[in-house]
């Protein structure tokens, strides 16, 4: 089941080895962050988190802007909680 929410986005580009690798190292970075790989013809992206509304997207963002700052918080289908 899924619900309208945030996420944010930290990758946008056609190299899905890429997109891999940045998930790996914000798992470790950030291991309590959800990580999903989104292909979207011809590109993927790299989006994190499943949050209800955009002030708790906000935060995420604001710990993984300093090392990726083309991050930004995008509207998307989120998992519910369970």
């Amino acid at each position: 089941m899924s619900m309208p929410g945030y996420r944010v986005q930290v990758y946008y580009g056609g190299q899905r080895a890429k997109a891999t690798e940045i998930r790996t190292e914000i798992l470790r970075k950030f291991p309590q962050a959800a990580a999903y790989i989104i292909y979207q013809q011809p590109n993927f992206k790299l989006r994190l988190g499943d949050f209800k509304t955009r002030i708790e997207a906000m935060k995420l963002l604001d710990e993984v802007r300093h090392e990726y700052p083309q991050a930004f918080v995008v509207k998307d289908d989120v998992k519910l909680p369970e």
